[in-house]
């Protein structure tokens, strides 16, 4: 039948602009991911920022406190030093030796750890300018790429409209129940309700066809649905 034959022919151009309007769709859908990404980049990175400023106050404060302690063990060696010339006896005298010693020890080790501070400290500061660099940086791609991807998403849905409103006007050059059997096929069918053969194939499922089916598929006297996926058989090649 001749009608039906155009009929398909024109099915199979409704099932393009389908196709084309559910890719348009997925990458529509998709770029929301890449914006989302991106903010969580930069999400990351300030939490990278802000932990290393954490740092570089803990580094700092527990420095403060060296200090402070090394500033102690000064005034405990120089009131000893003050009582060395007034200790009476030999025993205070050797306590006093020994508590001066013992302070200039501990101050040894103390200057000590402020020296190993006073590296990490300025490491840590190296670390932060290069993290707000790094930041500001990211940040000003971050956002720029956004935009960009915003402005994709708005084509892709001005397009998506334009293209489903073209859809709507073509769809109704076929015939009501043929096409009625397509969108039922269509909607549980991954969005695709006709299948065209390759050879012996069905090129929806990759199944190989029946003789008999790919006959009639080809006299294009009946609608003919493929045995395994149930789409809409249509031989083009042969029209």
């Amino acid at each position: 039948m001749e009608n039906l034959k155009e009929m398909l022919l024109l099915l199979s151009d409704l099932q393009e602009l389908d196709t084309r309007i559910v890719n348009l769709e997925q990458q529509s859908l998709n770029l929301p991911k890449e914006i989302e990404e991106k903010k969580q980049e930069i999400i990351n990175l300030k939490a990278k920022f802000e932990s290393e400023k954490i740092e570089y106050v803990r580094l700092s404060s527990l420095k403060k406190e060296k200090e402070s302690l090394l500033s102690t063990k000064e005034t405990v060696i120089a009131k000893h030093t003050s009582d060395l010339n007034s200790v009476k006896s030999n025993d205070v005298y050797k306590t006093c030796l020994l508590e001066i010693e013992k302070a200039k020890a501990d101050k040894s080790n103390i200057e000590d750890e402020i020296l190993m501070l006073m590296d990490s400290i300025d490491q840590e500061l190296i670390n932060l300018k290069q993290y707000e660099e790094t930041l500001k940086k990211t940040e000003a791609e971050a956002t720029n790429t956004i935009s960009l991807i915003e402005q994709n998403i708005k084509k892709y849905m001005d397009d998506i409209i334009i293209l489903k409103k073209e859809r709507n006007e073509f769809a109704k050059k076929i015939n009501t129940n043929i096409l009625s059997q397509y969108e039922r096929i269509r909607e549980n069918r991954n969005g695709q309700g006709l299948a065209l053969l390759d050879g012996d194939s069905c090129t929806a499922c990759n199944m190989v066809l029946r003789p008999q089916l790919i006959n009639q598929a080809t006299k294009c006297q009946e609608l003919v649905y493929c045995d395994n996926c149930s789409r809409i058989l249509f031989n083009k090649k042969h029209i």
